[in-house]
């Protein structure tokens, strides 16, 4: 039955994600499913015969500058504007964010 297959589907997308779906979660995401179907079936009917399949060419490149060497940011610079620094080592502490 189209039914049962396309609710299969969902539940066995979903255990490959490791997501864990409500029935209305289940219920929901099936019906947003066929409908996303039904669009890609209508799109199945535009003529594309004349479309041409290769991509535009990207635009040239905008000239580059030669490099310079240039002096940094002096260090007492950096550290003053620092919400947490360390005087020694000089460093600047940041909030963790990777586990």
């Amino acid at each position: 039955m189209p039914g049962e297959r396309e609710e299969f589907d969902i539940v066995r997308v979903a255990a490959l994600a490791r997501l864990r779906l409500s029935p209305s979660e289940e219920s929901l995401y099936a019906r947003q499913f066929r409908d996303i179907l039904a669009f890609v079936e209508q799109l199945r009917g535009i003529e594309t015969g004349e479309v041409s399949t290769k991509a535009p060419r990207p635009a040239p490149a905008a000239p580059g500058r030669p490099d310079e060497v240039t002096p940094s940011l002096p260090a007492d610079a950096a550290l003053a504007n620092a919400p947490d620094a360390l005087e020694s080592p000089r460093l600047i502490r940041v909030p963790k964010v990777m586990g």
